[in-house]
């Protein structure tokens, strides 16, 4: 079988692609967005910067763990893989269920939108442009980008080292800037800001529920094991690409922070209601720099729909290997060797989703719970797979074991709590959905019994 396995895909990835991948996909709206969300909870720069560096430090506690993981068994599908070999096919079959068909898709559906936001405001038209234009040119962007992704590794993985360049240059760019202007070599520009209404509560309790927005925005360091079987020396690689993607992208994020907090204050962050970067530049440059913000902004969400999209098309591809529900999905495309039908059933389910939803970002709040209930689970099975498997080569080992592992999993214990509690609503939702999976995996069980 693992014959078949490696003839099926090319491994054309190197350690620079594997690793823009990874910050591709990290880098996309939150950096830009959703700062105030921090703020309105933190009254400090101190605190605020702090937020940052500890979702950094907990990305980096499952990074390590994932690191291992991917080294130890590289294959397509990455945590998938993991979850099955550790829990049993039950437990990978709902992590599939979840991430492919909601969290996958409600992801490349609101980029997609995020991305015809930024084009609409960049001619001018602005929100009040017709909702029909917005809607298209998101299908649009899903249409572009699956077809990328069909045409062959190569090419999605061309769009993205150049795009996530591009989105490095325009990150160091407002560092740049926040460094000039504390400096005292730009001139401040007067720019409205509306004060915002800060909630109430302990510290602890708000800090708690500043690093949601923190932990959303640092999503995306996970997705290089998705195309393990198409990446070059993968027990090396892999690794390099999950921890070298998110450092640099994690000292990146604090650095614009930073370059944020010494154009505006704390409060001035808070009231800036998702626009951050946008008001950022043009307190530092003037009114003029709201094109080119538009610019960059398109060209994150793009770089970012464009990762997430060739790796969720191998989500469904490892699941068919293994589960008869998904069974369709287990065929590459006889000369691209790309998983076209996953593809394009992924691409299909999110123009679906731009059509249907006021809001695509309405899928993801429904499954926070399963987010961070899998992504403890995967630092978990680093625990369960060494006494489990512990004859299998581990070219990688997570540092601190097994402490590092202990620490992401208190860590997601905690997010999934917050959700329960801020959001108890969605949380039960999630549940209802990992049911429906669950009933869906016990009708394929009755119906084709176990595939191995």
């Amino acid at each position: 079988m693992e014959q078949v396995r490696e003839r099926e895909f090319r491994r054309a990835l190197g350690p620079w692609s594997t690793t823009a991948l990874i910050a591709g996909s990290m880098i996309g709206t939150g950096i830009f967005f959703f700062v105030s969300d921090v703020a309105v909870r933190l009254p400090s720069r101190a605190a605020i910067l702090a937020a940052w560096a500890v979702g950094a430090a907990i990305a980096s506690c499952g990074a390590l763990c994932l690191a291992e993981l991917a080294a130890a068994y590289p294959q397509t599908g990455g945590i998938y893989v993991f979850l099955r070999r550790a829990y049993g096919p039950l437990v990978g079959f709902l992590y599939s269920w979840a991430k492919f068909l909601i969290m996958r898709v409600g992801t490349f559906a609101i980029l997609a939108v995020a991305f015809s936001g930024f084009f609409a405001d960049f001619l001018g038209l602005g929100p009040g442009a017709p909702p029909w234009i917005e809607k298209a040119v998101a299908v649009g962007v899903i249409v572009v980008l699956t077809a990328i992704n069909i045409g062959g590794l190569r090419a999605g993985a061309a769009v993205q080292n150049v795009l996530t360049a591009a989105k490095i240059f325009c990150l160091v760019a407002i560092v740049g800037v926040g460094a000039l202007f504390a400096m005292g070599l730009l001139e401040p520009h007067t720019v409205a800001i509306e004060p915002a209404k800060r909630p109430e509560g302990s510290f602890l309790l708000l800090f708690g529920a500043a690093l949601i927005p923190v932990m959303w925005t640092f999503g995306g360091w996970d997705e290089s094991p998705f195309v393990a079987e198409e990446v070059r020396n993968p027990e090396r690689n892999l690794p390099i690409s999950i921890l070298g993607g998110l450092w640099t992208v994690a000292l990146l994020f604090v650095l614009v922070n930073a370059a944020y907090l010494a154009i505006l204050s704390p409060s001035e962050i808070a009231g800036s209601a998702g626009v951050t970067a946008t008001v950022a530049m043009e307190r530092a440059l003037g009114g003029g720099t709201r094109k080119i913000l538009c610019v960059a902004l398109m060209i994150s969400t793009f770089g970012a729909g464009n990762g997430f999209a060739l790796t969720g098309g191998r989500i469904a591809y490892a699941t068919g290997r293994d589960q008869a529900l998904f069974r369709w999905f287990a065929r590459t495309h006889p000369r691209t060797k790309t998983p076209a039908r996953s593809l394009a059933v992924q691409g299909a389910l999110a123009i679906v989703a731009i059509l249907a939803l006021a809001n695509p970002f309405s899928l993801l709040l429904y499954t926070g719970l399963a987010y961070w209930t899998f992504a403890g689970l995967t630092a978990a099975a680093v625990v369960v797979l060494r006494l489990r498997d512990s004859g299998r080569e581990r070219p990688f080992r997570v540092w601190g074991y097994p402490v590092m592992p202990i620490l992401f999993v208190a860590a997601s214990l905690g997010m999934a709590i917050s959700v329960i509690v801020n959001d108890t609503h969605n949380a039960l939702v999630t549940v209802g959905i990992l049911v429906a999976g669950a009933a869906a995996y016990a009708v394929q069980a009755a119906a084709f019994g176990k595939r191995r």
